[in-house]
């Protein structure tokens, strides 16, 4: 068939469906190979990437230590009627305080983290008092909520310590 017997009056569909086929398809490849490209490394940190969070959702310090009076003395006061298992994160290895006893944990290097862990699974309320520059006491209490379950104290280089 010659070139141009394609384009006379007789043979209009056939050279319609062959352009509306080179159509759809040149729309088509490049949807399909965009949908199977594989993320490039700028998506990738992207997508790690967390959100600042909003002014009204930034915790305030409940408690200052003054910077500069490292180490630190962190005193430990189980109310509760249940064991409660601690840990100074780098400085101690778990240990367990029984209802109604207190521990003094000392020469804690800031920052520093503090976890508390009832092994019954049940909520922990923390209320921190700073004694003396470099000296906290923390008493440990039954929470009733979810909302004031503490599971970590967090004392950070400038001193600002959270409870959360």
């Amino acid at each position: 068939m010659k070139f141009t017997t394609l384009f006379n009056r007789k043979n209009s569909g056939l050279l319609g469906t062959v352009f509306t086929s080179l159509l759809l398809g040149a729309v088509a490849f490049p949807i399909a190979s965009i949908a199977q490209n594989s993320p490039t490394e700028e998506n990738k940190l992207q997508a790690q990437a967390q959100p600042m969070p909003l002014p009204q959702n930034v915790q305030m310090p409940v408690a200052y230590v003054p910077p500069g009076t490292a180490p630190v003395a962190v005193e430990i006061i189980n109310s509760t009627n249940t064991p409660i298992t601690y840990e100074a994160i780098g400085e101690t290895g778990d240990r367990t305080l029984v209802g109604g006893e207190g521990a003094m944990l000392m020469d804690l290097q800031i920052p520093l983290t503090v976890t508390f862990e009832r092994p019954d699974g049940g909520l922990i309320q923390a209320e921190p008092q700073v004694i003396a520059p470099g000296e906290i006491r923390i008493y440990l209490t039954e929470a009733n909520n979810l909302d004031s379950d503490i599971t970590n104290m967090r004392i950070e280089p400038n001193g600002s310590m959270y409870l959360y």
